[in-house]
């Protein structure tokens, strides 16, 4: 096998659409609602509250809440579904909170072992026969592929691939698992798209898993 399936970096996240207060979300008031721990309070990095924005870190992710964006995120592998959980939590408590659309993040740099596999990978993505007549030394930059959901509910399911900036002779996968809730204009509450959170995480890690897998198996 010409790769590991190891990945160099990898990362995480949660991201929900919909009506959101960014002034409440603060490491106070999750360390009031039992949402992280109070040592996770006193340790979390703010960068800005503000009524149209709060962004701040904790040990192990990221939290940034806008008018219409709320997104959690991780880098480390344990806390995978500690992200998940937040998400959850944070709008069971907050039900009245309408949420319209989610995307599941799954990101990964994988390194292959020399340029030329690099390259050859980026040739069966995007085949250079027709873009050699319009361009000189033509190279892939990105390339996304939509495809409908297979379970019957509202959204798609989404891939980008892009040569890696992290990683020296590395290939970036982002899968996007995206869900709308069945009538976004009278969405009035969390629990539909929370309940799709709760009985979708799993599945959505696990496919995204073999899907890395059967991508980078064609590839090389």
């Amino acid at each position: 096998m010409a790769f590991t399936l190891q990945p160099k970096y990898q990362r995480h996240s949660i991201v929900l659409v919909g009506n959101f207060n960014p002034i409440i979300f603060q490491p106070a008031w999750f360390g009031a609602e039992k949402l992280i721990g109070e040592k996770e309070r006193e340790e979390a990095k703010i960068e800005i509250i503000h009524s149209d924005v709060a962004i701040f870190s904790l040990g192990w992710g990221r939290i940034e809440v806008m008018p219409e964006r709320f997104l959690v995120n991780t880098t480390q592998e344990p806390y995978y579904e500690v992200i998940r959980d937040l998400a959850m939590g944070t709008f069971t408590l907050l039900h009245h909170t309408p949420i319209t659309r989610m995307g599941l993040n799954w990101e990964i740099h994988f390194q292959l072992e020399s340029e030329e596999l690099w390259h050859k990978a980026g040739d069966k993505l995007v085949p250079k026969e027709i873009w050699n007549e319009v361009l000189e030394k033509p190279g892939m930059r990105s390339l996304t592929v939509n495809g409908i959901r297979k379970d019957g509910l509202k959204g798609s399911y989404n891939i980008k691939v892009e040569p890696s900036t992290s990683v020296q002779y590395g290939l970036y996968i982002n899968i996007n698992d995206h869900f709308e809730t069945e009538d976004p204009k009278n969405t009035l509450g969390s629990d539909e798209m929370i309940g799709i959170l709760k009985e979708k995480w799993s599945d959505s890690h696990d496919n995204s898993n073999v899907v890395f897998e059967l991508l980078l198996k064609g590839l090389l």
